[in-house]
């Protein structure tokens, strides 16, 4: 039997949440980062192999790995190296635990999946969308044959497996060993999957066949982020929805034991609203479907080896996120009793239930794994690596001076600027001809790494790659001077509101709480191409003042072209206006391409050709003294405002930037306090979540 007795489960809602409230600093979720970036937590933070084993029974052991982004070789190709110690990743060092776990148990009663967003985030996997003949591996992705390599059973779709569009996510599906499933991703129009929506896997565990049937659903956040890739082709329905439906299908046709990988991680949402399409819906998947044994969530970035809730029925869900990048594994063990038939479920002991539960899960830290010999040693994957390495190291320019983004939060740089620059350059060059050839081109920048520099000398491909990590596309888009303001408005609310006066601390006063969760700095916007001063004392939705173009406050009515990438067009981050601004230019572009082709155009990289310094923070504005304007004024000049006093830091955070699974709300972390809530509004449910300090990631 799976039931729980009711007490046992009152006794693990309430020893979780004295587990979170009294946590050590080293197990709790910290506050970001991608997400936006990862935690500075060591790698081996978690439950780990110390656990005392559980009492000797048959069992299923469930491996499971999510958000890879394409992180195949412990390797940072940004970087130019192998990470910190400490914070290995990697499916080559994850295949050592998954090859051992095999060994011990027995390949036939270990099922071993992936949940989804594996095949973006590296230049490994982007020059496997984009330059495939640069590779010298061979014409299978690489992230297909990883996964071969170390025999995965079944995969699900991520949100950023739409990103290089639906023919290469077919060819990924076709060289796949493994399903690849995706219950609610539908054809248009239709509720037909268009992918197979579950799959039957049969193991073998203590001489009896054991059947087990997997479900894979993915955030329908595809809709937004994708849409130049799904629109009129695909669907994406309600997660919770699409598993009340299944789950029982899986039942019927026989399934012992069954497991759900979903590409959703646990949101803020507290009542289930089907319409919503909640882009994070765990909390709903774990709580409202019955027959749900192991639940795989990710999507998130964040590092939760083991929750567990309870189902309507009373039964306890085992719910498991491991870490991005294949920093850590999740090894569920489900303890199995046989009926007269031979028939198995599972049979979770009833004492002891607070205790007993989350001893059945290990995290497995990739920095406490050895380099994996079958990965290691494929000469395809080594030659396809290799070919990366030689790619991203090729020099495009000179830079003048070193310049570096670790800053660019909270003041002007250069470095943005220069993404500004050529996003403007190619729009303005793109709409000669048309009705917009007239309007005055600004654009968006947001700051997706604390790390990246151009060194003063030599910039390469990965100094490039480093500073614009997203295979972002580049749009246009008409708006005004009032949508504009509004813009900037909604960006402000990344900062922290401050004392009149006060120094801003770039450690506690950025990435403020909206909805329950921290913004993250991919959501952050700059403009280029406008002048403001951001008032971080007054309160969200109050804090642009000085809005101006070329010296002369900004009207209401005039029009510009939002330089833009198609992330943020689309509605990533929740932006106004633009989403359904009129478009003049879409060519497909993509931005960081744009930023090479430009380096190696230009040759030298100097901040004298784009650098302008057009805004600045303040906690220090000064309001006119009189309402009676100044003869003659001059609207160039602005008000007497002054420049916030912010410390210099010492050296260039060294917290990591956001990767590819950091799609903007697509990643955003919760601190604690926000995991506290859903915890405290989902009690009565019998949620119970033993939270490990998480890391970041997103768009």
């Amino acid at each position: 039997m799976r039931s729980l007795r009711r007490q046992s489960r009152f006794a693990l809602a309430l020893v979780a949440a004295l587990g979170l409230a009294l946590a050590p600093l080293g197990g709790v979720l910290a506050a970001d980062t991608p997400s936006s970036g990862a935690s500075d937590a060591p790698a081996s933070d978690g439950v780990d192999t110390a656990r005392p084993a559980p009492a000797a029974s048959p069992t299923l052991t469930v491996l499971a790995t999510t958000d890879v982004h394409g992180h195949i070789h412990d390797w940072d190709y940004f970087k130019g190296g192998r990470p910190d110690k400490g914070k290995d990743f990697g499916l080559s060092r994850l295949g050592d635990a998954i090859e051992t776990i095999r060994a011990e148990r027995g390949a036939d009663s270990v099922l071993t999946v992936d949940n989804g967003d594996a095949i973006q985030g590296t230049p490994l996997t982007y020059l496997a969308a984009k330059q495939p003949n640069l590779l010298t591996g061979g014409p299978i992705h690489p992230m297909a044959r990883a996964f071969n390599l170390l025999k995965y059973d079944v995969t699900v779709v991520g949100n950023h497996e739409f990103n290089y569009g639906l023919d290469l996510l077919r060819s990924y599906d076709g060289q796949l060993d493994a399903p690849l499933l995706g219950a609610n991703v539908v054809k248009a129009g239709t509720t037909e999957p268009w992918l197979p929506p579950y799959t039957m896997v049969d193991k073998v565990v203590d001489g009896h066949r054991v059947k087990v049937g997997v479900l894979g659903l993915v955030t329908p956040g595809v809709r937004i982020w994708d849409k130049a890739n799904v629109q009129g082709v695909l669907e994406f329905r309600d997660t919770t929805t699409v598993a009340k439906e299944y789950v029982p299908r899986l039942k019927a046709e026989g399934a012992d034991v069954v497991v759900v990988l979903a590409h959703t991680g646990v949101g803020n949402a507290t009542s289930w609203v089907p319409e919503d399409l909640e882009e994070n819906s765990a909390q709903f998947l774990s709580t409202m479907v019955n027959d749900i044994d192991v639940l795989v969530i990710g999507h998130t970035h964040q590092d939760v080896p083991v929750t567990v809730s309870t189902a309507p029925d009373g039964d306890p869900v085992v719910v498991t996120q491991p870490k991005n990048w294949a920093a850590s594994l999740s090894e569920v063990r489900l303890p199995l009793a046989f009926d007269a038939d031979g028939k198995a479920s599972v049979a979770w002991p009833a004492a002891d239930a607070s205790a007993t539960i989350p001893s059945w899960v290990t995290r497995h830290s990739a920095a406490d794994m050895h380099d994996n010999g079958t990965i290691d040693t494929d000469p395809i994957l080594t030659a396809d690596h290799e070919a990366t390495i030689r790619y991203v190291n090729q020099v495009v320019a000179d830079a003048v001076v070193a310049m570096p983004a670790g800053t660019a939060r909270y003041e002007d740089t250069p470095i943005l600027d220069f993404i500004g620059k050529v996003m403007v350059d190619t729009v303005t060059e793109g709409v000669k001809g048309t009705s917009a050839a007239s309007l005055p081109v600004i654009a968006q920048v947001s700051p997706f790494s604390k790390d990246a520099v151009f060194p003063k000398g030599p910039v390469t491909i990965k100094d490039i790659a480093g500073l614009y990590i997203y295979d972002n596309t580049l749009l246009g888009v008409e708006v005004t001077g009032a949508q504009i303001k509004d813009y900037l408005e909604y960006s402000a609310k990344y900062f922290k509101q401050l004392p009149q006066g006060a120094t801003l601390d770039p450690d506690t006063d950025l990435n403020a709480e909206y909805n329950g969760r921290p913004t993250p700095d991919y959501n952050y916007d700059v403009l280029t191409g406008v002048t403001y001063t951001i008032d971080v004392s007054r309160p969200a939705g109050q804090r642009i003042l000085n809005l101006a173009w070329q010296g002369k406050p900004l009207a209401s009515d005039q029009k510009f072209v939002l330089a833009i990438n198609n992330y943020r067009q689309a509605g990533g981050g929740g932006y106004p206006h633009v989403t359904t601004a009129p478009v003049v230019y879409d060519e497909l572009v993509e931005i960081r391409q744009q930023l090479i082709d430009h380096a190696q155009k230009v040759r030298t990289i100097d901040p004298a050709d784009f650098f302008v310094k057009n805004w600045t923070l303040t906690t220090r504005y000064v309001p006119p003294t009189t309402p009676t304007p100044a003869p003659n004024p001059d609207p160039s000049k602005p008000n007497p405002s002054q420049p916030i006093a912010v410390p210099t830091p010492a050296a260039t955070p060294k917290t990591p930037a956001p990767k590819g699974s950091d799609l903007a709300s697509t990643g955003a972390d919760m601190t604690l306090g926000g995991l506290m809530a859903v915890l405290a509004v989902t009690a009565g449910t019998g949620l119970m979540m033993v939270a490990r300090r998480r890391v970041g990631e997103k768009h």
